[in-house]
């Protein structure tokens, strides 16, 4: 992965064409260290996401974005018919209509959560059009800003360093609670900078009543910001997998039960990093080597001759 974002890349975030949130803020941090620019990346926590969404909230995004009448009235009777009763000395009480909240599990719940976030997308373009945010300008001309990266309830938001954009970051963040009951945890969410004194982030965080991130950081499950080339970096792959290996020591599996264990679920571990990131040949080499202590010592301790390069 390149340093600097290329005219392609360019052209895809312009077309809006990219959805690997991770791959864009990685070019965001690496373009910015290597061009000198401050930018401030502020990663959101909501607390209790899928419970907290107010319905009424709900029904008013999609009468916003054109939904038919009688789509939002199936949508209604799918989610807000739910009843609940609290248990008061082992006794039931009366049942209760609930307001808010998705179950996790039903199969439109992500979906409808999609469309709840999309006020958040509204209400930071209105900020960007009324000049009180100021986006990251992307590669040396500046053509294109971005604000904001959105994964159902993974958001981070990108600006430039000054004190209206840490200001209107909180503002915009009560402001959206308010109005879909989404409510931000500021003492899980993280402000990280980059080439800014760490004075002047320090203050920053206390305004945001948020903890101070430092690069790299894991949004969507991935490091942000990382050096490819340091050991550090892999680490955590290496960890799972030696995590994973550790539960299954001693278990007397056979050959054959070894090697369906590796095949199926520890060559499956790494993918998703693998997927973003290109691994030096001696990462792919030590988990190789740890691959094959196990198949034919049955651990990673046990050290045997293997009988098959």
């Amino acid at each position: 992965m390149g340093s600097v974002i290329s005219d392609s890349q360019l052209a895809f975030v312009k077309g809006k064409q990219i959805l690997d949130g991770t791959l864009i803020a990685n070019e965001v941090v690496d373009e910015a260290k290597r061009l000198n620019k401050e930018v401030l990346l502020f990663k959101v926590d909501f607390e209790k996401a899928y419970d907290s969404i107010e319905l009424l909230y709900l029904d008013t995004v999609m009468a916003q974005m054109n939904f038919p009448t009688l789509w939002r009235k199936w949508i209604s009777e799918c989610v807000g018919t739910t009843m609940a009763s609290v248990l008061v000395n082992g006794s039931p009480t009366k049942e209760f209509h609930l307001e808010r909240g998705l179950r996790q599990g039903d199969h439109p719940s992500p979906f409808l959560f999609l469309l709840a976030a999309e006020g958040f997308n509204v209400l930071m373009n209105s900020l960007v059009t009324a000049n009180l945010f100021n986006g990251y300008d992307v590669g040396s001309t500046g053509e294109v800003k971005l604000t904001h990266l959105q994964f159902a309830d993974d958001t981070l938001i990108i600006g430039k360093k000054s004190w209206l954009n840490v200001r209107s970051m909180r503002a915009v963040l009560l402001l959206f609670e308010e109005i879909s009951g989404l409510k931000v945890n500021f003492n899980k969410s993280m402000l990280t900078g980059v080439n800014i004194y760490d004075t002047w982030l320090a203050e920053a965080a206390s305004v945001m009543h948020c903890r101070r991130g430092f690069i790299p950081f894991v949004y969507l499950g991935l490091p942000i910001g990382g050096n490819l080339r340091k050991l550090s970096f892999w680490k955590p792959v290496v960890d799972s997998i030696m995590a994973h290996l550790s539960l299954w020591n001693n278990k007397f599996l056979s050959y054959g039960g070894r090697l369906i264990l590796l095949k199926s679920v520890m060559s499956s571990l790494p993918v998703y990093f693998l997927s973003f990131f290109r691994a030096p040949t001696c990462i792919i080499s030590f988990i190789e080597s740890i691959f094959k202590r196990f198949f034919w010592g049955g651990g990673e301790d046990n050290r045997k001759i293997a009988w098959i390069k």
